[in-house]
């Protein structure tokens, strides 16, 4: 057997080798036609899945809503919670009172935002249950209107984080009343409106009119060979190391890096006789060389994670990391099943960079007695399967978390599908009773602790963020959560 260090090596000189056939075969080949000197294309490795905001939850997605809704509540860079809508003051941990700011935006529809629309977005999502921002505001007893400019909130019981759950986008009462489609036509009231198009998702800046139109190219060595055939002219993130490397070389293109806040993990299914075990757990934590992985593979703004939020987050802490340790995790194996191999079905997407690493992942496991099945999907069947609880062991990143509380919605034992996101069926009395204590005191030290401790997942790197751009493209920025906030300053620029 090839040792690991020659495996990963001879991975990416395989990885190069492809980069430099494709180079040859786009080169034979022409612009595709339609092509518009004044829209800005935006390759993307999926397209989004859904333009309501109350109901999305796929990462590109929730990143276009971003830019077409406003939010009642919004996270910052520094993971603060601000409102460009309201201020709120808690009277007590039963009771809010909400104040509208001046100049609320319009609708694109016409509409000017009031208060109206606030209450009636928070009645819509209460009523029709929909996903989970239902079942976060399940504590709501009563919304009262105080006045045209402030509303009271009463709660059934104590939330010192109750604001917390208040980062949802606000639809106007008016087409709520009328049942309005926003899957279908989608209307907000940020910087971005809906472009109708044929083929490709469009947004439209309301500023100025420049138009953005999002391709979806899953291959990640098409989407940069696209970029320097000047048929797209932007990526951002999902671009493997070698590719980036490539990138940076052509003088055609710019290059913005920044560190990620991103957590890439991999999930359990905690139901399964195996991976219901700990030890089996802890053991397959110590047998994955992230370091390594990383060094290799992924750019050079990734960071080890062992935690769901990273150091300059407020509810971090410093914990001790399970170190790359295979000769404990062989024996840890040897111990739970010493006569045969433990064999468990990994499910991955369909991503070419995603399944390389699933490779090299199984490649590790397989050392030390555990053999790995990966089982690829297309990204639609595959995230069907996470959120159903389809699965033994999954791999996922989450995108633009900054409340702790996802810790309850991940690990408490009554947010199982459909009521949260525990998705593995993790269950802990003790774990129960911490996370219940951390949303009384906002302190969530131990429920990171224990987390860590019991492996309820393993954390695996926080991917630095990095978006290639074309000359012609100025005024982007990028961010540590891969948000595509940057595109309200962008612009493409004539020579």
């Amino acid at each position: 057997m090839l040792n690991r260090l020659h495996y990963l090596k001879l991975m990416s000189s395989k990885q190069q080798t492809i980069i430099l056939f494709f180079i040859f075969i786009i080169s034979l080949l022409g612009c595709s036609s339609g092509h518009d000197d004044t829209i800005i294309y935006f390759g993307v490795a999926q397209n989004p899945q859904n333009l309501n905001p109350l109901i999305a939850n796929d990462a590109a997605s929730e990143k276009i809503n971003n830019l077409i809704y406003t939010s009642l509540f919004y996270y910052d860079e520094k993971s603060n919670l601000q409102s460009e809508l309201v201020s709120y003051k808690m009277l007590s941990p039963k009771e809010y009172v909400f104040t509208l700011k001046k100049d609320l935006p319009f609708f694109h529809h016409g509409k000017k935002m009031n208060l109206d629309d606030i209450m009636a977005t928070f009645t819509h999502i209460i009523d029709e249950g929909l996903s989970s921002k239902a079942i976060e505001l399940k504590k709501v007893k009563k919304l009262k209107k105080l006045s045209p400019k402030q509303f009271k909130i009463y709660l059934n019981s104590s939330d010192l984080n109750f604001v917390h759950h208040l980062n949802f986008a606000v639809l106007p009462s008016d087409l709520i009343n009328q049942n309005h489609n926003f899957s279908v036509k989608p209307i907000g009231s940020g910087p971005f409106s809906f472009h109708p198009s044929i083929q490709n998702i469009k947004i439209k800046r309301v500023d100025d009119g420049q138009i953005i139109e999002f391709v979806e190219i899953k291959d990640p060595t098409v989407r940069a060979l696209k970029l320097i055939k000047n048929e797209i002219d932007i990526i951002q993130n999902d671009i493997p190391k070698e590719t980036s490397k490539f990138l940076e070389s052509n003088k055609t293109i710019s290059i913005l890096k920044s560190v990620g806040s991103n957590i890439s993990y991999l999930g359990f299914n905690f139901n399964d006789s195996w991976l219901g075990k700990a030890e089996l757990r802890r053991a397959m934590s110590l047998a994955i060389n992230r370091e390594q992985l990383i060094k290799f593979f992924l750019n050079e703004n990734t960071r080890l994670a062992e935690q769901i939020f990273p150091p300059e987050h407020w509810a971090s802490k410093k914990i001790i990391p399970l170190s790359f340790n295979p000769i404990l995790a062989r024996e840890i194996v040897n111990k739970l099943s010493p006569d045969r191999p433990i064999e468990i079905t990994f499910k991955t997407s369909t991503d070419p960079f995603r399944l390389k690493i699933a490779t090299i992942i199984q490649e590790q496991l397989d050392d030390v007695g555990i053999h790995l099945k990966i089982k690829t999907l297309d990204w639609g069947t595959y995230f069907k399967d996470i959120q159903s609880g389809n699965f033994q062991m999954y791999g996922l990143t989450w995108v633009g978390v900054k409340n702790p509380e996802i810790y309850h919605k991940i690990f408490h034992s009554s947010s199982t599908p459909p009521n949260g996101l525990n998705r593995g069926n993790f269950s802990s009395l003790l774990l129960d009773n911490l996370l219940e204590e951390a949303r009384l005191t906002n302190h969530w030290s131990k429920v990171i602790d224990h987390v860590h401790m019991q492996i309820g997942f393993i954390p695996l790197w926080y991917e630095g963020s990095i978006a290639a751009l074309s000359k012609s493209i100025s005024g982007y920025t990028i961010h540590s959560d891969g948000n595509w906030n940057g595109l309200t300053t962008i612009k493409k620029n004539e020579f």
